[in-house]
């Protein structure tokens, strides 16, 4: 009889995946949020209800999500694409010591699993609670800060090309949470809340968030933004609360530079200068697809 031990075996990354969900699920006792995340940056997709935190995958090559979402790219305005900087610009964050940015950092993407340099791009404090956005060349975490579970609790979004927007915005995470009251004591009195974050380009003013009949408008920090609508702490969310976001992008002087809307379309793509699509349709012919944005 052989008793030697079977060799250690990594766990897939859709097991991992599937194990966190299952675990994030366990520790927020319930507390729900329906997230939509697009196939493409500037697209919705219908809600998948899941835990709180966790994972959204929206367009990742050999990506996998905890539950079954749609996904719905549109069109948005685009212009010529120019290789990003090889230096990008280091995000200020006013208020934090680099010691406390670096601990952040960290802590937000220990919670999400992932590995590399991720890059604090805003952190604030609203009734919501505390959010830090931040990214890694493949990854946007959106990460709740000293909350009552968990000091750093990470959802992401995976995939992406981040030196690259499919036009002027690139929606990176759309999201709805139930109010606490009605799960574990330690959320009870929680708002429920909206959100969307994402990326812009330096031509962006003003992001425009529109959900269920409320808005909000809030100004690009660091190329990013981030956008929350609040609710009471007994909220919960509506059916096709997915289908009703939307989000726009207006420069300094008014104009219209792109729109996020709820319409299906697999017909659109982006592209690198070297043919490589980097947004949308990943199974489209390069030669068809617009040229992608540089983020700078």
């Amino acid at each position: 009889m052989n008793h030697a031990l079977p060799p250690n075996r990594d766990v897939p990354p859709q097991r991992r995946a599937r194990i966190r969900a299952r675990l994030e699920q366990e520790v927020t006792g319930g507390r729900r949020a329906a997230r939509f995340a697009p196939l493409l940056t500037a697209g919705v997709a219908a809600a998948a209800v899941v835990a709180l935190v966790a994972v959204v995958v929206p367009w990742q090559q050999g990506g996998v999500e905890p539950a079954a979402a749609s996904d719905t790219p549109v069109e948005l305005s685009t212009t010529s694409a120019s290789a990003p900087s090889s230096t990008p610009r280091q995000p200020v964050i006013p208020g934090l010591s680099p010691e406390r940015i670096a601990e952040i950092a960290k802590g937000c993407a220990d919670s999400a699993g992932v590995e590399g340099e991720a890059v604090l791009h805003q952190y604030l404090t609203d009734e919501v609670g505390t959010l830090a956005l931040l990214y890694t060349g493949h990854h946007m975490l959106s990460c709740t800060v000293d909350g009552p579970a968990m000091p750093y609790n990470s959802a992401m979004t995976g995939g992406l090309e981040v030196g690259w927007l499919p036009g002027e915005l690139a929606v990176d995470q759309a999201a709805s949470a139930s109010g606490g009251d009605g799960g574990k004591p330690e959320y009870a009195g929680l708002p429920g809340y909206d959100m969307a974050v994402g990326r812009v380009t330096s031509r962006v003013a003003k992001v425009v968030y529109r959900q269920g009949g409320r808005s909000t408008e809030v100004r690009p920090v660091n190329g990013t933004f981030v956008a929350r609508l609040a609710h009471p702490s007994g909220w919960q969310i509506p059916d096709g609360w997915d289908r009703q976001a939307v989000l726009q992008a207006y420069d300094a002087q008014g104009t219209l530079l792109a729109d996020w809307l709820n319409e299906w379309d697999r017909t659109k793509c982006w592209v690198r200068p070297d043919g490589v699509i980097v947004a949308g349709a990943r199974d489209l012919d390069p030669a068809t697809c617009a040229p992608a944005v540089a983020w700078r």
